[in-house]
């Protein structure tokens, strides 16, 4: 009986010490986008109507569940030939007097992780990724929505209503260690929104992913 008791605990201390270890790897992070640059936090929206030439549109990206959060990962595709990267975007949502998505924002929003700092990034047609990671204090953690970047870029002077395009986003977080979680890949649309009949399964997976 003594034997089959111990058995059991070392069962159940190993479960446990298994469950905290996948804690510190994010395993339950994820993240989402919101075009809803006008009120802080998550609300939901992935597509931006009736924009036109020369417009500002963007989204905001937030994780959720992040347990350890030093460093991480935002990379941005789209038609290089219908906008370009605007400086407006960050690690935080400052846009104030500033039309975003035909909305006049107001909007001041800072990082879940606070200050961050670049490690790097890449500006070119079509294409923008950036490395931000946290340098002193303790790693990030959030089992609420919290920001970490916010993309705008500017439609081209020949871009018009009737034209649309499409942004992807792609995230990765790294915790102290530097273990990498990938959290996946959601879509943004610009005159246009997500066709739920054409989407291929793993694309809807992505973008209804809780």
């Amino acid at each position: 009986m003594k034997k089959t008791l111990a058995v059991i605990f070392v069962l159940i201390l190993s479960a446990v010490l298994s469950t905290a270890a996948l804690a510190q790897n994010n395993s339950l992070a994820f993240f989402k986008i919101d075009a809803d640059l006008n009120q802080a936090g998550f609300q939901g929206h992935q597509s931006a109507k009736d924009i036109g030439a020369s417009e500002r549109v963007g989204f905001a990206v937030y994780v959720k569940n992040v347990d350890q959060m030093r460093t991480y990962i935002v990379d941005f595709t789209w038609d290089g030939g219908k906008a370009t990267f605007n400086t407006d975007s960050g690690a935080n949502v400052e846009l104030e007097e500033r039309t975003v998505n035909g909305v006049s924002c107001t909007l001041s929003e800072t990082n879940v992780l606070g200050s961050v700092a670049s490690l790097g990034q890449v500006n070119e047609a079509g294409h923008y990724t950036i490395t931000s990671a946290k340098l002193g204090g303790s790693a990030g953690n959030t089992t609420d929505f919290g920001l970490i970047y916010c993309l705008v870029l500017r439609t081209s002077a020949t871009f018009s209503a009737s034209d649309s395009f499409e942004i992807k986003a792609h995230i990765k977080v790294l915790d102290d260690a530097g273990a990498e979680k990938d959290l996946g890949e959601r879509t943004f649309y610009v005159n246009s929104s997500v066709d739920v009949q054409t989407s291929t399964w793993g694309e809807i997976k992505n973008q209804f992913k809780d």
